[in-house]
């Protein structure tokens, strides 16, 4: 059995194209047929074209990670980001930046982005927030929002324990400051 890095990354690729991937093409198809039903009214076809956008903003996401995962791409890390970022606010009132520089390396990119990503999903479900900044440097990763704070352990809220599990996968550290007026997500980079 080869376990090299290469043939993990192949492997997971694979996952996702053949379950995830097909899975949300699938509901996307469905969704097609229902907005295109012509008993339904103007104002559900609208909120179902919306979450149509949003679907497939999804699918494009999982598209790229399979593409990354198969052939190691190079894209600079705040492109990368940028991409996925936009996605994920789509369709929402939040205004966000990406400020400054990080030189990641391809091996711990996967999951810094994973990481990254899920602090922003929360951020969105949860805080109630109006605006989200990412601050990038070589040491750390600075995510910070106007939310209503309260960051705290959950039992069963498993977001913030993947994180932290992925962080430690690349020698990262997790920590945060969240009060009444929003909350700042530290990760800490391997030096």
């Amino acid at each position: 059995m080869n376990s090299s890095p290469n043939s993990e990354r192949s492997r997971l690729a694979r996952e996702l194209h053949d379950g995830l991937a097909q899975e949300l093409a699938s509901l996307g198809y469905r969704l097609d047929q229902i907005i295109g039903n012509s008993n339904l009214d103007n104002k559900n076809r609208y909120s179902l074209r919306e979450l149509r956008f949003t679907l497939t903003g999804l699918i494009n996401q999982v598209r790229d990670e399979i593409f990354e995962l198969r052939t190691n791409t190079n894209k600079a890390f705040k492109q990368q980001l940028e991409d996925q970022i936009s996605v994920l606010l789509s369709g929402s009132d939040i205004d966000y930046e990406i400020v400054g520089y990080a030189e990641i390396g391809s091996n711990n990119k996967f999951e810094l982005i994973r990481a990254v990503r899920e602090i922003i999903v929360n951020a969105r479900r949860h805080s109630g927030c109006s605006q989200i900044s990412i601050n990038l440097s070589n040491e750390k990763i600075v995510i910070s929002d106007n939310g209503s704070g309260g960051v705290t352990e959950k039992a069963n809220s498993y977001g913030l324990t993947g994180v932290q599990e992925r962080l430690t996968q690349i020698g990262a550290l997790l920590s945060s400051e969240s009060n009444s007026t929003g909350t700042k997500m530290i990760i800490q980079l391997e030096s």
